[in-house]
């Protein structure tokens, strides 16, 4: 098998994916959808954070499926090289839109189809954002996600079939004031800024999640906890009010970067490490500066600040000589 064109993607040019034949493909590239969601393409990894979103809420693993399976079949249908299916990159948007859209719009109908036309669009999205980035080798990351959800959660209040109410999974930004740090809201926010990568504020599923990570690898899971390590000083350090790091709100993004650039997208540095810990303290301040822009249209921040930050610091890498691109 030729390998596929992956500059846009979480898999270097050089790994040659392994495709067993019939079922156990498709379940392979299933699991390798729920893995790209903190970019590896490992299935095991993937089948660690699906149980780990069925031990959070059955519904949340449903919709993931949900989301996954209607993305990969997209995929085939528009005839898409079946190498970057196996990858995984196919199916971890439509995860993440079946999940946010449980947690924004409730476990409704509407909410299903809202999913599956969803999903369908995160491939669409996916293949347009990877030949506009194609020229700058930046990859998509979650950008197709943070579209397709932005756009609907936005528009949901305008539509009564689809529109149930306040959101339930609003993270809070705000607490009152005089109210100080715990250790519990410490060792919560450093478990939920993990989970957070998934949509779950339950710290368990974070702790789940890490194992999935670790399982990936002894550095992957090493850079998910140095992100979240960071994400949770770095707030504190700013005075972000202890419920927000609690549920992970100021972290998730800066878990996400410290994978992306400390395993994926940089040479094994010195000076890479540095870089990298300078994007996590860059989206764990975006992420504050995001959510006060969104906030008065009800807005959602999403992964933006992840993907904002990692597009930011790869452009910048050709300016740096000490730095230099893994991919």
């Amino acid at each position: 098998m030729s390998t596929p064109d992956t500059r846009n993607t979480a898999a270097p040019d050089t790994v040659e994916v392994a495709t067993p034949p019939g079922p156990v493909r498709l379940a392979t590239q299933l699991g390798r959808g729920f893995a790209q969601l903190s970019l590896q393409m490992n299935a095991w990894v993937g089948a660690v954070f699906l149980l780990a979103f069925f031990v959070g809420s059955w519904q949340a693993g449903v919709f993931g499926l949900l989301g996954t399976a209607v993305s990969t079949a997209t995929a085939y249908a528009l005839g898409i090289d079946k190498g970057n299916i196996d990858l995984g990159l196919q199916g971890f948007s439509g995860c993440l839109t079946g999940i946010a859209f449980l947690a924004f719009l409730g476990d409704s109908p509407s909410t299903y189809v809202l999913t599956a036309g969803g999903a369908v669009l995160c491939v669409l999205l996916h293949s347009a954002l990877t030949t506009m980035l194609a020229p700058w080798h930046l990859p998509v990351l979650t950008a197709p996600f943070c579209i397709v959800c932005g756009a609907m959660v936005s528009a949901a209040p305008a539509f009564t079939q689809v529109w149930h109410g306040g959101s339930p999974a609003a993270l809070p930004v705000a607490t009152a004031t005089g109210s100080g740090y715990t250790w519990t809201d410490l060792w919560h926010g450093f478990f939920t800024n993990i989970s957070q990568v998934g949509l779950s504020t339950h710290w368990y599923v974070g702790l789940i999640m890490l194992v999935g990570l670790f399982v990936a690898g002894l550095r992957q899971g090493l850079a998910a906890v140095l992100g979240s390590a960071v994400a949770v000083l770095v707030a504190w350090a700013l005075g972000v009010p202890p419920g927000a790091v609690a549920a992970g709100a100021y972290g998730y993004n800066a878990v996400l970067v410290t994978i992306a650039l400390g395993t994926l997208y940089l040479a094994g540095t010195v000076a890479s490490a540095v870089y990298t810990l300078m994007g996590a303290v860059t989206t764990t301040v975006l992420t504050a500066s995001l959510n006060a822009y969104f906030a008065p249209f009800s807005g959602r921040t999403l992964t933006w600040p992840f993907i904002t930050t990692t597009w930011l610091f790869l452009a910048a890498v050709p300016a740096f000589p000490r730095l230099r691109r893994a991919l």
